[in-house]
């Protein structure tokens, strides 16, 4: 019987050793997107803008409104001064979807329409609210960084709704179950 390899045993080697170190993973991300911030604001971006979900697809659809419709929504001034607007929010899609792939964690699920209503609800208020909040998550860190202390009761806000929202499912859950 011939000896096992590392990868024979199941055990992951080469970069995805690594790309399953939480710790790396973090390292990686934020001098990515420490990289990112500083391309941006040299290119005219504003600042705390570097990685914003909620604001670079407001200004994708705002753009793509403005295309079809002709109208003058409001976009970023680095969106605005661009051939196309900022596109994380694309690159964040297609990235999650080769990762999946990569990892075959990628499955197609069915829902009734009623699943597909309240999914689609949920992503529209947390799109509402974190415009209203001057961002997403990112965008708020950013912003703390930058001494806002707004973003600070914004983070603050967040650890409590993730809470609340936490023990509604777990009661939902219980009482269901």
């Amino acid at each position: 019987m011939s000896d096992m390899t590392g990868s024979d045993k199941g055990m992951p080697t080469g970069i995805d050793k690594y790309a399953k170190t939480p710790l790396f993973v973090g390292f990686l991300i934020g001098v990515l997107a420490a990289f990112v911030q500083g391309l941006l604001i040299s290119a005219g971006g504003p600042e705390a803008y570097g990685f914003c979900v909620a604001c670079h697809t407001r200004d994708l659809v705002d753009w793509g409104v403005n295309g079809i419709a002709g109208t003058k929504l409001a976009i970023a001034p680095i969106s605005a001064n661009s051939v196309l607007p900022v596109l994380t929010i694309i690159g964040v899609l297609i990235g999650a979807f080769i990762s999946a792939r990569y990892y075959r964690e990628f499955r197609l699920k069915s829902a009734n329409p009623l699943d597909i209503v309240k999914f689609c609800a949920g992503g529209f208020i947390f799109m509402v609210f974190a415009l209203f909040m001057a961002g997403c998550p990112y965008r708020i860190a950013l912003n703390i960084g930058y001494g806002n202390f707004i973003a600070f009761i914004g983070v603050i806000a967040i650890v409590v709704g993730v809470f609340a929202g936490t023990m509604i499912a777990m009661h939902i859950t219980q009482k269901e179950g």
